[in-house]
């Protein structure tokens, strides 16, 4: 799935020169012994459309090859524990703990304050 995307984004970026990488062909040719019904190929056009928005018009090829996975084939919501998830989440990304945001909200508050007393 990476060399696709890979491969994909090399074309985007150069398009006169690129290798395939030799997994491509490979699942070139698995691609071509899975047979799809009409049902599924419209299950996922209508995936990517809710997927690949207007308002969500700048996903990268990678984002959108994730949430197309995820979507597609991913585990049944009954199955996927988010603990592992929520854990690597909180400690990637800023909380309401972080100081930045606290020292925002003060400043934010003694706006409003001072606005409040103005009006008042």
């Amino acid at each position: 799935m990476n060399d696709c995307q890979d491969f994909v984004e090399n074309i985007f970026k150069n398009s006169q020169k690129y290798e395939t990488p030799d997994s491509i062909p490979k699942a070139k040719n698995i691609v071509r012994t899975i047979a799809v019904s009409s049902a599924e190929a419209e299950r996922g056009f209508s995936k990517m459309n809710l997927i690949c928005s207007e308002k969500k018009s700048l996903l990268t090829v990678s984002n959108i090859t994730n949430l197309m996975t995820i979507s597609l084939i991913g585990l049944p919501l009954k199955e996927w524990d988010p603990t592992l998830t929520a854990e690597r989440w909180l400690k990637v990304n800023q909380t309401a703990d972080d100081s930045q945001l606290k020292m925002k909200i003060a400043n934010e508050d003694i706006n409003r304050k001072a606005i409040w007393k103005y009006l008042t």
